[in-house]
């Protein structure tokens, strides 16, 4: 019995493209077939690279010269450049059976990776308005499109056909050995046939708990899709990803992680952490990735994660001296200052601690007179922060609450002095949480060892103070 055809449909387009949006390239489909390799016949210099480096080691053929017979005859596809068959399948090598081979050893690839590798130069396009990059038949054959346009010096785009390459071959060991029905159980409500519908943006797919868009049209894909975004994309990647969704989704992200960690481990005994190391090292090493930038370590998700215990502002501190301060909350702080000194009061430094990543209390510290005896006036704001883009609102917690939860600040002179230039100052305006100041760069000591908020459209109105964590 033939076994279901995989196809693995393009969920993600480069950023600033909508695969819905995907039109058939007439110019990359009107091709000289003369130039092409259905006229390669006689072996040459590729052939005999590819029969070294993958019939002799591994028993996996190439097939490159166009043959209609290994694609859907309904579906105009044009060849690939011939310059293109070694870059593509030294990619397949380098970042999908040399890891493979060195964390799950010879006999692991030699019983479960496909045998033929089938490459074409432009996609397959689908009456839905999806292109398909990829797909894995019967366990045998992987095809591999849109190769001719593909840029190999850029690490996003040679991520894209690695990224099939991986979503294809779990098709395979899906195969051999069928998910665990937990993992179907996440999001079993979720799932969709309309994937490509305009109700399931890259937003929603997100908020419901799938690494794409793609992902919601069936549990398969949605295995496939987490396996090979977690090889491809990396951790760092998976984690951001993670941490700028909602709380549900982000559990269910985290749910379908471990449940592919064991079913590599349970079923083929790989240690599939080791396998995704394998694989991004490679792509940094060789094609030069990078990580993204780690959005857990950003300040704004530092405080929403309830990381940060305190800043502190106290104009006279060394720092300020170094990395300058704004002029006008060193004039709330003054006006505030000589206020508080009209009675007696001598301010210290204003304080910011963060309770909750909802809670801020604004806390003032004083002395008496020429006593060294310190107090402190506190206040309670209810805060509001965009974890992504940082934009913050303080709204005064009303009332205040029993026992000490105003400490000192209730005194009238105080409390009016806070009434009239810190209240304002806090609540009329929105803030942007990040670490500051700008001038510590990645190379400094004290980098991201202070943080602060400057007032949104109003850069040059801010203030910072030390990092204390929790």
């Amino acid at each position: 019995m033939i076994m279901k055809k995989y196809i693995y449909i393009l969920a993600t387009i480069l950023i600033g493209f909508n695969f819905g949006s995907c039109t058939r390239d007439n110019e990359n489909l009107a091709v000289d077939l003369s130039k092409y390799n259905s006229d390669i016949t006689a072996q040459n210099d590729v052939d005999l690279w590819l029969s070294k480096t993958f019939v002799d080691v591994y028993n996996i053929e190439t097939l490159y010269r166009f043959d209609r017979n290994l694609i859907d005859i309904n579906k105009d596809v044009s060849p690939v450049y011939l310059d293109r068959v070694e870059p593509m399948m030294t990619a397949v090598l380098s970042t999908f059976l040399e890891p493979y081979e060195k964390i799950a050893g010879k006999t692991f690839i030699k019983q479960y990776t496909p045998k033929q590798f089938v490459l074409l130069g432009s996609p397959s396009y689908n009456d839905n308005g999806s292109i398909t990059l990829g797909t894995a038949d019967n366990g045998r054959r992987v095809v591999l499109y849109e190769i001719n346009s593909l840029n190999f010096s850029s690490p996003a785009a040679i991520k894209r056909p690695i990224r099939t390459i991986h979503h294809e071959f779990t098709h395979i060991l899906n195969q051999n050995i069928v998910i665990p029905p937990s993992f179907e159980q996440v999001s079993k409500s979720d799932y969709t046939a309309d994937w490509t519908g305009a109700a399931n943006t890259a937003a929603v797919a997100k908020s419901l708990g799938f690494i794409s868009q793609y992902a919601r049209s069936s549990f398969g894909e949605d295995f496939a899709e987490m396996v090979a975004h977690l090889l491809v994309e990396g951790q760092v990647y998976f984690d951001n990803y993670c941490a700028t969704t909602n709380a549900a989704a982000a559990a269910d992200l985290r749910a379908k992680e471990r449940l592919v960690y064991s079913y590599f481990k349970d079923f083929y005994n790989i240690d599939f952490k080791l396998l995704q190391n394998e694989v991004q090292s490679v792509l940094k090493t060789k094609y030069n990735a990078t990580d993204p930038v780690d959005v857990t370590t950003t300040f704004p998700m530092m405080l929403a994660n309830n990381k940060i215990a305190s800043i502190t502002y106290n104009p006279s501190a060394a720092h300020y001296a170094t990395y300058g301060q704004s002029a006008d909350f060193r004039a709330v702080y003054e006006n505030f200052r000589v206020a508080m000194a009209a009675s007696s009061w001598v301010v210290r430094n204003v304080q910011f601690l963060f309770a909750s990543s909802t809670k801020m209390t604004f806390r003032v510290e004083f002395t008496q007179g020429t006593g060294t005896t310190v107090y402190y006036g506190d206040y309670d704001f209810n805060m509001a922060i965009n974890n992504t883009n940082g934009l913050t609102t303080w709204t005064k917690s009303i009332p205040e609450g029993a026992g000490t939860t105003y400490s000192n600040g209730a005194i009238a002179s105080i409390l009016v002095n806070f009434e009239r230039f810190f209240l304002p100052y806090l609540t009329n305006r929105q803030f942007v949480a990040s670490y500051l100041p700008t001038g510590i760069t990645s190379t400094d000591p004290l980098y991201r060892t202070f943080g602060g908020f400057s007032v949104n459209g109003a850069a040059g109105n801010y203030f910072y103070g030390p990092i204390v964590l929790k």
